[in-house]
């Protein structure tokens, strides 16, 4: 493995020269000389930490793409390369969401259509309501095939409550006198899941960090 001074040297030697300049006069953009310079890169010595972060500054990058070994210009276009894929996923579960919303706008103006046709008029507006579900189903689908815990967490446990909200409107809507309104007692069903998601997540955290250690 290449000593840190090294892989920090090698990679202020190579941001300077990408800009154009020599070492008297980043020397002198920073107020030190250019020997000073010189054994920075040639990793004879070390800037200190504050002086690194101006650098990283000056330069646009990152710490830790400074302290990265090998070419910082591949470095630099890994880690282009891993936002758009972060972006893309995010993408594609929006995109889909979007799927699950135009259905319900569909579903919604057919059921109008009949209804109207009948001469009837019930809460049809409950279809957006049931998509909310949907889409955290959705959501919980491609979150499996990628793997992210703590969305996990969020999704399940979203997906739980707003299953209950919606059973709650849908029994308060359409049961007799209002009956289905007395039936707030459901909510508490959402608790044990919740409670057991949040546990399930701080397990499989410890897990993975002693997995690292």
């Amino acid at each position: 493995m290449t000593p840190i001074k090294i892989v920090i040297g090698h990679h202020l030697a190579e941001l300077r020269k990408q800009r154009g300049l020599t070492q008297a006069e980043l020397a002198n953009e920073f107020g030190y000389t250019d020997k000073a310079v010189s054994k920075w890169e040639h990793g004879e010595t070390m800037p200190d930490f504050d002086v690194l972060a101006k650098l990283c500054e000056y330069y646009g990058i990152t710490m830790a793409e400074l302290v990265t070994e090998g070419n910082l210009e591949d470095i630099q276009t890994k880690k282009k390369r891993r936002i758009l894929t972060a972006w893309t996923k995010w993408a594609i579960v929006g995109l889909s969401m979007m799927v699950v919303w135009l259905i319900a706008v569909l579903g919604f103006f057919i059921l109008q259509a009949i209804y109207n046709h009948l001469g009837e008029s019930p809460a049809i507006w409950i279809v957006f309501l049931w998509a909310v579900p949907a889409s955290l189903v959705v959501g919980l689908i491609f979150n499996g095939i990628w793997g992210f815990a703590l969305m996990r967490t969020v999704l399940i446990t979203s997906l739980v409550w707003s299953l209950i909200a919606c059973l709650y409107i849908q029994l308060g809507l359409f049961m007799a006198d209002g009956a289905g309104w007395q039936l707030w007692g459901i909510f508490f069903i959402g608790i044990p899941p919740t409670i057991a998601a949040f546990l399930w997540y701080s397990l499989s955290a410890n897990q993975k960090r002693h997995r690292d250690m």
